[in-house]
């Protein structure tokens, strides 16, 4: 917030450029939006609002546009395994049904094709879901950033309007 308090005060004494060099020293969207502001100080709270929400819609899918993939990811990975699992077991009981019981060699070979099925997709399906929640969360607070400071412009911008002009 201190950023956005230079700014207010940058402002405050009538300095919009300043004020405007100040946001875009600031990296990435929060400086974006923040220079938006500045250039639309003036206008009513209702559209400085939306043109700083505006901005926060526009960043968003590009935070989240991995997490639907990695989710499918996550969930699609088990059932993967299970499937391999299911058929190195059909492939197993084939084994037996063809050679009987007493060949415990070719009976591991299946057994040992469907551990290493489900295994696999355990290995995949685990990482995945950590990493989606972790760029989830990471996303969020981004996101959560911006609208707090969205929010603390707005209403630095409200307080600067409501006073009286300083000579």
């Amino acid at each position: 917030h201190a950023a956005v308090d230079e700014i207010l005060g940058e402002l405050e004494t009538g300095s919009r450029d300043k004020a405007l060099k100040r946001a875009s020293q600031i990296e990435g969207v929060a400086g974006e939006m923040l220079a938006t502001g500045v250039r639309h100080a003036m206008e009513s709270r209702t559209i400085l609002e939306e043109l700083l929400f505006e901005k926060v819609l526009r960043v968003r899918p590009t935070l989240e546009r991995f997490l639907p993939f990695l989710a499918i990811t996550a969930a699609a990975a088990p059932l993967l395994g299970l499937l391999g699992t299911v058929i190195g077991m059909i492939n197993t009981f084939q084994l037996i049904t063809i050679f009987g019981t007493g060949d415990a060699k070719s009976l591991s070979s299946g057994i040992s094709e469907a551990l290493m099925t489900t295994a696999l997709g355990l290995v995949v399906a685990i990482p995945t879901l950590i990493l989606h929640g972790a760029l989830s969360r990471m996303a969020k607070r981004k996101i959560g950033l911006l609208e707090e400071l969205s929010v603390a412009f707005v209403n630095g911008i409200d307080v600067l309007q409501s006073r009286p002009p300083r000579f």
